[in-house]
């Protein structure tokens, strides 16, 4: 994951991953103490594709899958996924199956006070008020409670995927917003919501 500098194409996910949803139940992890590892971009793809990815055709049948692998109220995918590393931050963007770098620098210790530097990657996400379904543009609060849940589903998908590839996860609710805002270079309409950091335990 040291080629991190510009937009990077990211891999296409893996049909089967080789353990059952029990068998990641069982291995996923809290984890605190990380070690300095590069993530693979083929397993940083697959777990970025199982939180926010597009579902695409069905492997076997050839039929089409719309939508999201995350549910979502509404027509627009409200919840935005961004990776923070040491060399910059970006976008995930699952149309195009791309991150795009939108800053640069390591900004992750400004945006929680509980960053871990071992940790080789931080995950942020965050919800898009313009993308609010039209019966919650008059309930703002409301929204945000189901934007919480929605990223909540992702950051779920994302650390049973990282479990298959022996990664660990930590959720964290202590950030700075503004500079989370000012990291990823978000629009007034898109409010930051937690991060969650990745890597290899000790």
């Amino acid at each position: 994951m040291g080629i991190f500098g510009q937009d990077i194409q990211l891999k296409q996910p893996p049909a089967k991953i080789g353990m059952d949803l029990f068998d990641l139940i069982k291995a996923r992890a809290v984890e605190r103490n990380f070690v300095k590892r590069d993530i693979p971009l083929a397993d940083l793809s697959t777990i970025l594709w199982a939180a926010n990815g597009m579902k695409g055709p069905d492997a076997v049948s050839g039929a089409s899958k719309a939508g999201r692998t995350i549910p979502y109220s509404g027509d627009n995918a409200y919840v935005n996924v961004y990776v923070l590393t040491p060399n910059g931050v970006y976008l995930y963007q699952p149309d195009a199956n791309l991150l795009r770098q939108v800053g640069k620098g390591d900004s992750r210790a400004q945006i929680t006070p509980e960053f871990i530097p071992a940790s080789p990657l931080m995950v942020l996400f965050t919800y898009d008020f313009a993308k609010a379904p039209d019966f919650l543009k008059s309930a703002p609060d409301l929204f945000r409670q189901m934007a919480n849940g929605t990223a909540g589903f992702a950051a779920e998908n994302m650390a049973l995927a990282a479990a298959a590839y022996k990664l660990r996860t930590i959720v964290m609710y202590n950030i700075k917003p503004p500079a989370a805002a000012a990291a990823a270079k978000l629009g007034k309409e898109e409010t930051p919501l937690f991060v969650m950091q990745v890597g290899y335990a000790q």
